[in-house]
Formats: C-alpha cells, sequence, structure tokens
C-alpha cells in the first residue's frame, strides 16, 4: 500500500509538472480597512442624532489558472464590520462568500468570451462599474463576449437570472436586482482620445401583482481627451421603455474641463445633470434617470447623499463642481466642491392646500482627502466631508438643517500587483 502512495504521488507531480509546460496558476490578494465617524452621511442628521462610529474590512483572495486557450478566475472574500459576531461565537452570519468565478475562453488573440460571476466596470463606472469603494463591491452572473486590437475594444453580454434551480416556472424575487440584460460596449483609442458607446437593455420584473418583465433601454456615448495640459470629458446618456408601471423619458449629461497649470496640479471645472419628475408628478411617464449599476460613490459626493442606495426615482440632480488635486512625491492633496440643485420641482409637502415650489437648491458639499503611498500596493488614505444642507433638502429628505453632517474616515488599502497608486475607488 506503502508503494502504490508513493507511485501515485510521483505520478502527480509528473503530471503537474509536464502540465506546468502549457499552463501556470498565479494568485492574487487584497485587503482593505475602513473606520468611520458618521453624522449625517446619506442623509442629513437630525439634532438628537448621535455620531456612528465603527470598523469594516474586506478580504480577498483568489487565483487565475491559465492555459493556452482558457483561463479560470476565482476570488472568494471576507467582508466584516468588527464585532459583529462574539469572539468566541461561531460565524453564522455569511461574512463569507464568492466575489468572482468565471472561466475565459481564448479563441485567439482578438477574440474571448467570460462566462460566470464576474465583476463589469466600463468608461469611468458610471453605468457599469465594480462599486469598489464598497466592502462587498457589485458582481454579475454574466456571459461576455469580447473583441480587442490595437485601438477597438468591443464587448457584448447578457446576464440571464432566476431564483434557484427548478423544475417549474418561479417569478423572479431576488430584491434589488435584474431578471436579466443584455449590453453592447464599444470603445476607440484614437490619439489622444477615447471615445465609447454604450447601449444596455434591461428587463425587470414589472412589480406588483403583475410578475411580466418589461424592459428599459439605456444608451450613450462617452469622450475623453487627454493631454499634458488639458483634461476634457463629456457624456451623455438617454434611458427609454418601461420601469414599473411607467415609461421611462429619462437623460444624464455631464461635461468637464481640467487644467494642469504647474506640475502635480490639477483643476477640473464641471456640471452634471441627472433628470428627474417633480414631487407632485402623477402621470404614467418618469423623468428620473437611473444610474443602474454603476460605483455612484465616485460622483456627486462622496457623502452618498444621491444614487447611492437613495435618490432614485425623484426630483433629478443638477451638480456643479470643482475639483482640486496637487501631487508630491508620495502624497495627493485633494479638496473637492459641490453645489446640488433638483432637476425637477420640488413642493414644499407641509402645505398640502396649494402647490407652493420650493427653491430648487438642495445644499452643498465639501470632500478633503489625503492618500499616502506606504509603499507599492500600499495606500493610506484619509477624508472628511461637510455637508450643507438647505430648507429644500430637509422637506425632501428629513433631517434638520441646524445638525452638524459630516463625516470622517481613515483606510488602508493593500493592493499587490497590477493595481497601482492611486487606485482610490474615488474621482479626483
Amino acid at each position: 500500500m506503502k508503494s502504490i502512495g508513493i507511485k501515485v504521488l510521483l505520478i502527480s507531480i509528473s503530471a503537474f509538472a509536464l502540465g506546468k509546460v502549457n499552463a501556470q496558476m498565479t494568485f492574487n490578494a487584497q485587503y482593505m480597512n475602513r473606520a468611520e465617524v458618521r453624522h449625517g452621511f446619506g442623509n442629513m442628521s437630525d439634532t438628537s442624532q448621535k455620531a456612528a462610529a465603527f470598523i469594516s474590512q474586506r478580504l480577498r483572495f483568489g487565483g487565475v489558472y491559465s492555459a493556452e486557450k482558457f483561463r479560470i478566475n476565482f476570488s472568494a472574500q471576507d467582508v466584516r464590520t468588527w464585532g459583529s459576531v462574539a469572539n468566541a461565537a461561531i460565524d453564522t452570519k455569511g461574512l463569507f462568500s464568492i466575489y468572482e468565478a468565471n472561466v475565459e475562453l481564448l479563441f485567439n488573440k482578438k477574440w474571448s468570451a467570460k462566462i460566470g460571476r464576474q465583476a463589469i466596470s466600463y468608461d469611468d463606472d458610471r453605468i457599469f462599474g465594480t462599486l469598489d469603494w464598497s466592502m462587498q463591491g457589485r458582481r454579475h452572473d454574466a456571459a461576455i463576449l469580447k473583441y480587442q486590437d490595437s485601438s477597438w475594444t468591443v464587448n457584448t453580454g447578457f446576464a440571464y437570472n432566476t431564483n434557484a434551480d427548478a423544475s417549474k416556472y418561479y417569478v423572479y424575487n431576488v430584491a434589488n436586482n435584474y431578471q436579466n440584460f443584455q449590453f453592447l460596449w464599444a470603445n476607440k483609442v484614437y490619439k489622444k482620445h477615447n471615445i465609447s458607446f454604450l447601449f444596455l437593455n434591461n428587463g425587470t420584473v414589472k412589480g406588483g401583482t403583475d410578475s411580466s418583465i418589461v424592459y428599459s433601454q439605456t444608451f450613450g456615448l462617452r469622450e475623453e481627451y487627454k493631454s499634458d495640459k488639458f483634461n476634457f470629458l463629456t457624456y451623455g446618456y438617454y434611458q427609454m421603455g418601461e420601469l414599473g408601471t411607467k415609461f421611462l423619458n429619462a437623460y444624464n449629461i455631464c461635461a468637464e474641463v481640467g487644467y494642469k497649470p504647474v506640475k502635480g496640479f490639477l483643476a477640473t471645472l464641471g456640471g452634471e445633470i441627472l433628470s428627474g419628475k417633480s414631487t407632485k408628478y402623477t402621470g404614467n411617464q418618469n423623468n428620473a434617470f437611473n444610474p443602474l449599476y454603476g460605483t455612484n460613490h465616485k460622483f456627486n459626493g462622496y457623502m452618498d447623499y444621491f444614487y447611492v442606495g437613495n435618490h432614485i426615482n425623484s426630483v433629478g440632480l443638477i451638480d456643479g463642481y470643482l475639483r482640486l488635486s496637487y501631487t508630491k512625491n508620495k502624497f495627493i492633496y485633494s479638496l473637492n466642491g459641490h453645489y446640488f440643485n433638483a432637476a425637477a420641482t420640488v413642493y414644499d409637502k407641509t402645505i398640502t392646500t396649494s402647490n407652493v415650489a420650493m427653491n430648487s437648491n438642495l445644499g452643498g458639499e465639501i470632500d478633503a482627502t489625503l492618500l499616502y503611498n506606504f509603499t507599492d500596493g500600499v495606500t493610506i488614505q484619509g477624508g472628511y466631508s461637510q455637508f450643507f444642507g438647505t430648507t429644500t433638502m430637509k422637506n425632501l429628505r428629513g433631517g434638520s438643517i441646524a445638525s452638524n453632517s459630516n463625516w470622517a474616515y481613515l483606510m488602508l488599502i493593500v493592493r499587490p500587483g497590477k493595481i497601482a497608486f492611486p487606485k482610490v475607488g474615488l474621482k479626483m
């Protein structure tokens, strides 16, 4: 028995050694830890509200098995808030999960297909993003056909979701998720220009007593220009089709220009409009744009007042912003300012007998950020944000304008390997 075991071991080692000629296994890992103090994060605080303080973390570990014609990619993650499980208790809260599990078939140097659980990110993450700032991130169960040459990249993919494997039809009822989608993304790099087109057909359950699937379409163009002194970015998306019982007619447009007067310093001035509907609109048309599966923390202020699990199907947003950043040695200093207005009319809900339109101003926000590159793959990041609310914002979402709404955090990011400093999940 002993000799048989040795033979099996030797055969296994030989097979692995021979397999290494055509295949390779690489491992990857990352760690993110963030301590936060929140007082009015996501919505204006009340005067009696006490600040919340907590520490959360994410650990991801995975690998890629690469062969001549395919790659298998996987990563698992543990996401937790410190102290959410007692120090001697069995962990039954489901904090461990699979983030990615997919295979990529390599047809030739230009064509491939990626199938399985995967992160989807395009352009600056406005419509499709990894949601990397959030500890759990965002991933999709999807299949994507990919083409890439020296200047063109084209991806087309689909997803189809069900509750579980079953022998009869069930209405899809997983909360906050789509039932299916199909998309096309095309990108062209031309000299200093980067131009993209995105089309997404998104299927969701109609809702209520109707279990049928309704479809909305989001499509648009994005162009980015970069030179030694100037940056320019513009994009526009339009939404149509059906969402629930309403017909969509919504848009999102943005334009910004950046200037580098001296080495290391960048000033960016821009504005973004996401259409909305008035607070008293009762028609069959929905004019509120939804960024869907983007990394919305990067946009419209870091305190997550807009489109981060909130402000959907609301009055929209007009965001005028100025971003200043300075890079020196291993440090990056950033200061962003936002001036927020509603894109549609906000009516005073404290007056029910008449239509009294309120001032469109929703408030302002200042975000200060400091990054330090401790070593290759290790970043220490901290920030402080302050939101200045208005009576209109209080009328729309509650809270108190007399209370101090702010947020502060300190963060450790360890990303060994390909992701270089300053990959931070912020738009700076």
